[in-house]
């Protein structure tokens, strides 16, 4: 009888170490677990008046942050970038113009916002990853390159 209660005691505490390992490596692992980023459509898209072949024609641009994939960066990016046009050599980019609320740094970046090819091919724009810090971010959209601005975009959305 002392050797069953010693054996079922033994048992018990193995199974419970075992659980304790499981929970301690889930908790204290959580900080290396990657996460994926968080992308924010900007609330108000750019709109901007352009020309293919000579004719003139506008495009709203829904431009994207994603925060989240390293610390303190945020890239930028554009949802829907306007189609390839052979018969427009001009430059063709949104200017963002950002400014990180929480800490006081500002910056401007250049986004492509043109597909670079006909397709099928994997022609979108690249993003561009900007070093903003962490904080509340305000970002206004502005045509860049020889487009006109009709109106300017408008984000906010928290970088960590």
């Amino acid at each position: 009888m002392t050797n069953n209660v010693v054996r079922r005691a033994v048992g018990a505490g193995a199974k419970l170490g075992v659980v304790g390992g499981v929970v301690g490596a889930l908790v204290l692992g959580q900080d290396t677990v990657a996460r994926a980023g968080e992308t924010t459509t900007f609330q108000l898209p750019l709109m901007k008046l352009t020309q293919t072949w000579g004719v003139p024609s506008h495009f709203m641009v829904y431009l994207t942050a994603t925060v989240g994939d390293a610390p303190g960066v945020t890239t930028f990016g554009v949802a829907n970038p306007s189609p390839f046009s052979g018969g427009s050599f001009f430059d063709s980019h949104a200017r963002i113009h950002w400014s990180n609320v929480t800490t006081g740094a500002v910056g401007v970046v250049d986004v492509a916002d043109r597909e670079t090819a006909f397709r099928p091919c994997d022609c979108a724009p690249a993003p561009v990853p900007v070093f903003t810090g962490a904080g509340e971010i305000v970002a206004v959209a502005t045509a860049g390159g020889f487009a006109i601005n009709v109106s300017s975009g408008l984000g906010s959305f928290t970088a960590r």
